[in-house]
């Protein structure tokens, strides 16, 4: 059935919608079956087996508008200066120069075991890059002319972000103070309304006199 199936998609030229539960208690997604053809190479040895891709499909609902922002190119004279550097690290690759840096300190670890030695030798990790030789082959000249044509002219990578460190008192003294007239103070407490203040203003209140101060003098 599904090779059937596989072979009338395949000439046709069209994709199965299907409805996928993959277990019970779970809701069904809507899915595309892409037919994909069987690919031999050279030797008549499968490359890509014949059968169908599962592509999962999405609701409306989980469509959302990605802001996209403008990636900044690289100019053609940043381009040629990166060509010039890489041309300069480039060296032959073969794979016998560099060893497992983990097994060679297993390696010097159990030989300590078993010498009774102190400490184990250390490892040198020949994975690492040699920064001092990889500055030496390039030069300041080339590095120096990559650095002004990427970088600002007042960019410090070794510069820290400093930390400013807020005094407590400079935030109260930004705080607009709450001034009132008499006469508004004593309208606000001949209608009850003097408890309906702010946090902040009740506090700034009752740093110039108690609040029951307040009510008695123009109570009475």
């Amino acid at each position: 059935m599904s090779g059937a199936l596989l072979i009338m998609c395949l000439e046709k030229e069209v994709t199965a919608l299907c409805r996928y539960t993959p277990c019970r208690n779970i809701p069904p997604y809507f899915v595309a079956l892409v037919p994909q053809e069987e690919e031999l190479d050279d030797q008549k040895i499968q490359v890509t087996p014949a059968g169908f891709q599962l592509v999962f499909l999405c609701y409306a609902d989980n469509k959302g508008k990605v802001p996209f922002t403008q990636k900044a190119t690289a100019t053609p004279e940043q381009v040629d200066k990166v060509k010039a550097i890489v041309q300069k690290l480039r060296f032959k690759y073969r794979s016998d120069s560099f060893e497992n840096s983990v097994l060679q300190q297993h390696s010097r670890n159990l030989e300590a075991l078993a010498l009774d030695l102190m400490e184990p030798e250390q490892a040198v990790d020949l994975t690492l890059p040699e920064v001092e030789a990889m500055n030496k082959r390039l030069g300041s000249p080339l590095v120096d002319k990559f650095k002004e044509l990427l970088y600002p002219p007042d960019y410090n990578p070794e510069g820290k972000v400093s930390n400013i460190k807020h005094n407590n008192e400079g935030f109260r003294s930004k705080r607009p103070k709450v001034e009132y007239s008499e006469e508004k103070l004593k309208n606000h407490t001949s209608n009850g309304t003097l408890g309906k203040f702010a946090v902040p203003m009740l506090k700034e209140l009752k740093k110039q006199e108690p609040l029951e101060t307040l009510t008695d003098h123009f109570q009475n």
